[in-house]
């Protein structure tokens, strides 16, 4: 049997958009009589959440992605973030103390805009970790690896959970490290850089493991992967945002330039990572059979699923579903069309997450062929 790998990007809210695409491969899966259908789960930010949930229930691909599914479409904003005055007030406090006193006292450690304690709950609740390693005992599941940034050694240190005859890797800036998982490090790979604060993993603090991450698909195959399935939860033919930016000759917004950082960090990573598959996988074609054996590459078979619509352009629509003391904060940063891209970060909302599900419903569909073809391998 193949070891088929799951890669699942970062993107707050934008996550909605991949439990859309695995509940049309578990109908793919389910139609061709296919319980398991991955034994490698990686993901990054929101997509180590989906990602930790699918290898809990990797015995069961289909009701895995269909509990997903109910999960995200019911989510809110308080389950993932304090947004009360008091809340926010009390963190606006901080801020202002540490830019007001910091230099006789101090800096505040630990700063960040929201404060993510419900999220931390809702993952202990809600995410059965301890059937993670009774799925690899039973030999259903051969690993599942989730990625954060250590702030400490600026370095994207990717935990693994899985057999114990797996290989470690030592990268530029990138790290493995074997571990039991558990709500802590799912936290930690999604706490986006200054929306969400830094997490406290076995005394060190980490980030969103979107940064420093150049190459999310990497560990997939590092762990055996001989075919993947990468799920983005970017439109790749350029989005609305972007055009009215190339049609702008105002300076920038604060906004603006937050949207392009965030974007950056959260979003760049696997798409160039695919285009780098491309690549190879081009070159290797190229070369004669004979002499494979010999290549420090290998081949690796994947099949690329992304939005077919613009989440920016859909967030910004709906951004009156935010909680207000956010669309204020926001406000302050530029106009809704400059601060899109944070609003799909952010809009953790029955309503938008349940239509990312259908759009990723329908784009899962239309590569139902390919998606076939690639679980019945």
């Amino acid at each position: 049997m193949l070891n088929k790998g799951l890669v699942l990007s970062g993107g707050g809210a934008r996550g909605a958009y991949q439990v859309g695409v695995l509940s049309a491969i578990a109908d793919i899966a389910q139609s061709s009589g296919i319980h398991e259908a991955f034994n490698i789960y990686t993901g990054v930010s929101a997509g180590a959440i989906n990602a930790t949930f699918l290898a809990a229930g990797a015995d069961d691909f289909t009701t895995a992605s269909k509990s997903l599914v109910d999960l995200w479409s019911q989510l809110t904003s308080d389950q993932v973030f304090y947004s009360d005055v008091a809340s926010i007030g009390k963190i606006g406090l901080n801020w202002m103390k540490s830019a007001s006193v910091a230099g006789f006292v101090g800096p505040t450690p630990g700063q960040a805009l929201l404060d993510t304690t419900p999220l931390h709950n809702l993952l202990k609740d809600r995410l059965p970790f301890a059937k993670i390693q009774n799925n690899i005992d039973r030999g259903i599941l051969k690993a599942l690896a989730i990625t954060a940034m250590d702030y400490q050694s600026s370095t994207a240190i990717t935990f693994v959970q899985g057999k114990k005859e797996l290989p470690d890797w030592q990268k530029s800036r990138r790290y493995s490290e074997k571990a039991q998982i558990n709500a802590e490090h799912v936290l930690a790979s999604s706490a986006i850089p200054l929306l969400f604060p830094p997490v406290g993993v076995d005394q060190r603090f980490f980030g969103d493991g979107c940064v420093r991450n150049t190459a999310p698909c990497s560990p997939s195959i590092y762990l055996g992967a001989q075919k993947i399935l990468v799920i983005g939860v970017r439109r790749q033919k350029g989005t609305a945002y972007e055009n009215r930016i190339m049609q702008s000759a105002k300076a920038p917004s604060i906004g603006r330039v937050l949207n392009v950082l965030l974007n950056s960090v959260m979003l760049d990573g696997v798409e160039l990572d695919v285009e780098r598959l491309e690549r190879i996988n081009s070159l290797i074609d190229q070369i004669p059979p004979g002499v494979h054996q010999g290549l420090t590459y290998k081949k690796v078979d994947f099949v690329w699923v992304s939005p077919s619509a613009d989440i920016g352009e859909i967030a910004a629509q709906k951004h009156m579903k935010l909680p207000h003391i956010i669309r204020y904060l926001l406000k302050g940063l530029g106009s809704i069309s400059e601060t899109s891209e944070i609003v799909s970060y952010l809009l953790f909302d029955p309503s938008f997450c349940t239509q990312l599900i259908e759009i990723g419903y329908e784009d899962g569909m239309k590569q139902k062929e390919e998606i076939r073809r690639f679980l019945e391998s």
